[in-house]
């Protein structure tokens, strides 16, 4: 078992930290290019129009965050450089229009042997093909299945957020089992926690967790 999880690990390695495509091209099912993912790399914390484009979409969108906070540049440069880029089961996916504008992100996180969290999408700003953000998505599940050999991809969406549920049946997510969710607050920080099946949320806000299973071949 020891040597068995040694190699999963070099192998996670590889695929987050250093062998991957620089890109993941975007298509539609007929083929037109729209688009690319394009991985967030150390060279991004330099970079201040990523870093300010990612500080307002979060800010923008912060209802739709299990953890919700004022957002900073410096503490999105501090979260890439600190928990993103340290990671070893996580990525986030930068996505680019086929005119070359930068309109949202697409990750993943908690990548294991059979898992992987499809994590941190966001369309930040119009433009692009319509579908642009569905087909990100579809295109990072389908690398991840090649990539990782993972057997499952899942998501977890709140149930009050419309456009994302669409979105993930639109990608071929099922399941869609319901979950309590806890406020915490802190220091000007709210974190929402996941309870146990079947509870009752003590805030009334629930959530779905949804996947996509795929037996390997």
């Amino acid at each position: 078992m020891a040597a068995a999880s040694s190699a999963f690990g070099a192998t996670i390695q590889e695929i987050v930290q250093g062998r991957l495509p620089a890109t993941l091209a975007l298509h539609t099912p007929e083929g037109t290019p729209i688009g690319r993912l394009v991985p967030v790399t150390r060279a991004h914390l330099e970079d201040a129009f990523v870093i300010g484009k990612l500080t307002d979409w979060r800010n923008a969108n912060m209802s739709a965050f299990f953890t919700q906070f004022t957002a900073t540049p410096e503490r999105t440069r501090a979260w890439l450089d600190k928990v993103v880029l340290a990671a070893t089961n996580q990525m986030i996916f930068l996505i680019y229009a086929d005119d070359d504008q930068l309109i949202g992100h697409f990750g993943f996180k908690d990548l294991t042997e059979d898992e992987v969290l499809l994590d941190n999408a966001m369309r930040g700003e119009r433009g692009g093909h319509p579908k642009l953000l569905q087909i990100a998505g579809e295109t990072l599940i389908d690398w991840l299945f090649a990539a990782a050999k993972v057997r499952v991809v899942y998501g977890i969406v709140l149930t009050t957020n419309v456009p994302a549920i669409m979105m993930n049946r639109a990608m071929g997510f099922g399941l869609w089992d319901k979950y309590p969710l806890a406020k915490t607050e802190h220091q000007g920080e709210t974190r929402w926690a996941m309870g146990e099946k079947g509870a009752v949320s003590p805030d009334n806000v629930y959530c779905y967790r949804v996947e996509i299973v795929r037996e390997r071949a």
